[in-house]
């Protein structure tokens, strides 16, 4: 991999996941530290093998980017996306995809730490034990209205079967 190669992948995966600014910044911190990589006479791919590569730097950036709240409402405009897969690599020899470093399978991250999370978890769950809470209501509710007779039949049957031997 060149360290243009390394430096676009890096632009796409990082476009529409964080703000331009954002973008530009880590690209040159980034173009700089593999020039003064390489000329303390490091190849690229040693350099990309100790930071990781493209898309794992990408993935790194954009998740500090959420957690200082510098990202969000921003549109997937390009391959890999937060919250899906990273890319497009073969799949392996078992049929499992990997991503498109080769280093290993899709990881699907959904984040759970939002606000409106946070909101929406016990949301769902009130609604759903309330569902049940009407579900069995109903459910005893018309058991009660035939309790009176079927009780009223199991005491009758006793009283006719007699006393047990």
């Amino acid at each position: 991999m060149s360290r243009e190669e390394f430096l676009s992948t890096l632009r796409e995966a990082l476009t529409g996941e964080v703000p331009e600014a954002v973008i530009a910044d880590n690209l040159n911190y980034y173009r700089n530290y593999l020039t003064q990589e390489m000329e303390k006479g490091r190849t690229v791919d040693e350099i990309v093998e100790e930071i990781g590569g493209p898309r794992i730097v990408a993935q790194t950036i954009i998740d500090t980017c959420e957690a200082g709240g510098e990202s969000g409402g921003y549109t997937e405009t390009s391959g890999g996306s937060y919250g899906g897969s990273y890319g497009n690599g073969g799949p392996y020899e078992d049929g499992r995809q990997q991503d498109g470093d080769g280093r290993g399978p899709n990881i699907h991250y959904y984040d759970l730490n939002k606000w409106y999370w946070k909101i929406l978890i016990p949301v769902i769950l009130i609604v759903v034990f309330c569902f049940l809470f009407y579900a069995l209501g109903g459910i005893f509710y018309l058991l009660i209205r035939f309790a009176g007779p079927l009780l009223l039949i199991w005491l009758v049957y006793r009283m006719f079967r007699g006393p047990r031997n």
